[in-house]
């Protein structure tokens, strides 16, 4: 059998000449340049011919041999500064001068592959399942789009598109970006290109070279006529608005058949004319939308996701950017009002407000300490961003309140705090999950936290007073099981976990650990499961304490008991060639993580300020920062329980039920 580097079908025989497709085997790559059809990467992946050249990269066809199906490859390769000699693999750079551009050029690129994993099986982004170096360059394993680009798509539609279908678009790529934009990741260059339409209909965001993590900096890269004003300058912040503005300038473009100006003209003079004005057949709310959307003034927009679909869906009233401008002015008189209306109605008994949202509204002028050690994967500086992002509610509602933040490398952080537990100086607000119970003699009892606290908001804490009878500290999430199974060593894997003694290979034990969850498997299963996993780490010479992971995603183990911490993690390191497992509902059971307490040693209004942050990192924005954005767990908020059990449905649609009987050690 043979199989064809064109249409990628087999058939009998070993001519030259396909019979489905008619492509001649021997015809070579189109340029001299290309991989040669037949070249084989990684061991498994066999190259076909070119489908599409840019600047930064070739895309070939190609089989997947271990999986069996056709997949795209995408090869990073910088035209103007490298090639290679025709018929072989590696690629060279014309100048020792340009190495560095060379580099930095495919560490981007492998950062894209990174960003693009971590939404993979979501139906509207591109799935990327591998990633490696090869050849003195780098390759991106993707699923294989049969279809067009929505330029393209417009382009054959006449130059526009009928207003259902570009709303249907949009739709898509809004649902791509909420998803995109809760990692805190930006897209930053959504324009007709880089929307894909599938022959069967579906639409896939692709092309994420240009994207970063919100807050951080790096070169601006945009297209012109859909990039806001704040692209075009070093220093203009960006955010989920800076997507949603060049979304709307696609849906515009495909509206009107007319390119948006630019918006750097539109600062100094805005001649933008709405949709509607050029087309008047397109509803006025779709129109109003679009040029909300499109408003210079960051702030005008809308600042998700959501609101933007929500204006196309029609729901509530949409307003173009004139018209909200004097609505905002309005709802500030109308706020003024209404606290002198509540303040008045308290005066004369008519209470608004129950005792403990009272309480909520004041506190005195404070500056606290806050400790924050990185989760895996970050910096110190990421951190600290995160944890203000978490603060972001309360920070606005307390101005008064300033918070120094200190953040730690994971490694160093349990030594600083016990130390500081030790010497009785604990922070005002901090991560306590490596303190014992004696070690936090010096925090508060969390009793304001145990007042406010609405219980029918959350999993778990309907008893948080006599499940934590101390109130010295408050989980933010929890941890499930997980045996995460190899796809590419070739050992069958169970469908539920129930005993380690299901993962033996030859007679011999074939999993690591994480050695966090020994208590929790030897709970959920009796049996000591660290102890076997021992056993395995001295025959491989690995340390059972460290190597658990490396052991894993290094292919020396096929399973690897862990827990969801590691979830995200994996798919970054290995992405798609693992599964996951879960352990038995007759037995599974979950761990409380990442607990947050408030120091003692504080005057009464920076105990006051620190107790009310933390009753603040249980908000729905914190659990979603935390927990869905960052993995951070699974949150205990019920409604981003929910949007991580969305995010992440693939292996955890179910969690929210689980969430209703779990027993927690």
């Amino acid at each position: 059998m043979s199989r064809c580097y064109n249409c990628m079908k087999e058939y009998q025989g070993r001519g030259n000449i396909c019979p489905w497709c008619g492509y001649d085997q021997t015809s070579g790559p189109k340029e001299l340049y290309y991989l040669s059809p037949g070249v084989v990467l990684a061991n498994r992946y066999t190259v076909g011919v070119q489908i599409n050249t840019g600047g930064f990269g070739i895309i070939y066809k190609a089989w997947d041999n271990t999986l069996d199906k056709m997949v795209a490859i995408k090869e990073y390769f910088p035209g103007g500064i490298a090639n290679r000699i025709p018929g072989k693999k590696e690629v060279l750079v014309y100048s020792p001068k340009n190495m560095k551009e060379y580099q930095r050029g495919k560490e981007k690129f492998l950062n894209e592959a990174r960003t693009v994993a971590k939404f993979n099986n979501h139906p509207n982004i591109l799935d990327v399942y591998d990633f490696f170096e090869d050849n003195n360059t780098a390759y991106m394993i993707m699923d294989f789009l049969d279809g067009m680009s929505y330029k393209d798509y417009i382009r054959k539609k006449g130059g526009t598109d009928d207003v259902e279908t570009a709303v249907n678009v949009t739709l898509c790529v809004l649902d791509a970006l909420k998803v995109v934009h809760k990692a805190g990741i930006l897209h930053r260059d959504i324009n007709p290109s880089n929307i894909f339409i599938c022959r069967t209909g579906e639409v896939k965001l692709i092309d994420f070279g240009a994207s970063r993590i919100e807050n951080t900096d790096m070169t601006r890269i945009l297209t012109p006529h859909y990039a806001p004003p704040e692209q075009y300058t070093t220093k203009g912040k960006e955010g989920a608005y800076t997507d949603l503005y060049a979304l709307g300038a696609t849906l515009y473009t495909a509206l009107t058949g007319v390119k948006p100006e630019e918006s750097t003209d539109r600062q100094t003079e805005d001649h933008l004319k709405a949709p509607r004005e050029i087309r008047p057949e397109i509803p006025e709310y779709v129109s109003n939308a679009v040029m909300r959307a499109m408003a210079v003034n960051p702030q005008l927009r809308y600042q998700n996701a959501d609101q933007f679909k929500n204006a196309l869906l029609n729901k509530g009233t949409v307003r173009d950017v004139e018209h909200e401008l004097k609505h905002r002015k309005t709802v500030r008189i109308a706020g003024v009002l209404l606290i002198v209306l509540a303040l008045a109605g308290a005066a004369g008994g008519g209470l608004w407000l129950t005792m403990n949202r009272l309480r909520e509204v004041y506190l005195a002028e404070a500056s606290i300490q806050v400790w924050v050690p990185a989760l895996h994967g970050q910096t110190e500086e990421e951190a600290r961003a995160m944890f203000h992002e978490m603060a972001q509610e309360y920070e606005e509602k307390y101005p008064q309140v300033q918070l120094e933040i200190t953040s730690f490398e994971a490694s160093e952080y349990p030594e600083v705090l016990k130390e500081a537990a030790e010497d009785g100086e604990l922070p005002d607000v901090f991560d306590s999950t490596c303190l014992t119970e004696d070690e936090l003699d010096g925090a508060a009892s969390l009793t304001e936290l145990e007042e406010l606290l609405n219980r029918e908001e959350y999993y778990l804490l309907e008893d948080y007073g006599e499940d934590f009878p101390d109130l010295k500290r408050v989980p933010l999430s929890i941890q499930l099981p997980v045996l995460y199974a190899s796809s590419l060593n070739g050992q069958e894997a169970p469908e539920f976990f129930a005993s380690c003694k299901e993962l033996e290979k030859d007679g011999e034990s074939n999993f690591s650990m994480n050695p966090e969850d020994t208590e929790l498997y030897e709970n959920m299963t009796g049996e000591d499961c660290f102890a076997v996993y021992e056993e395995t780490a001295k025959r491989l010479g690995a340390d059972p304490l460290k190597d658990g992971y490396e052991l894993f995603i290094g292919g020396q183990t096929s399973f690897y008991l862990s827990d969801t911490s590691d979830y995200q993690r994996l798919a970054m390191d290995i992405p798609g060639q693992y599964q996951t497992i879960l352990p038995d509902e007759d037995i599974l059971m979950g761990k409380y993580d990442h607990f947050w307490s408030a120091g003692a040693g504080g005057t009464k209004n920076e105990q006051a300020a620190a107790q009310r942050l933390v009753y603040y990192l249980l908000s729905e924005r914190a659990q979603d920062l935390f927990c869905v954005q960052n993995a951070g767990g699974i949150p205990l908020n019920r409604r981003m329980c929910q949007e991580y059990a969305n995010v992440n449905s693939q292996d955890f649609s179910k969690i929210t039920g689980w969430m209703e009987e779990i027993t927690v050690e």
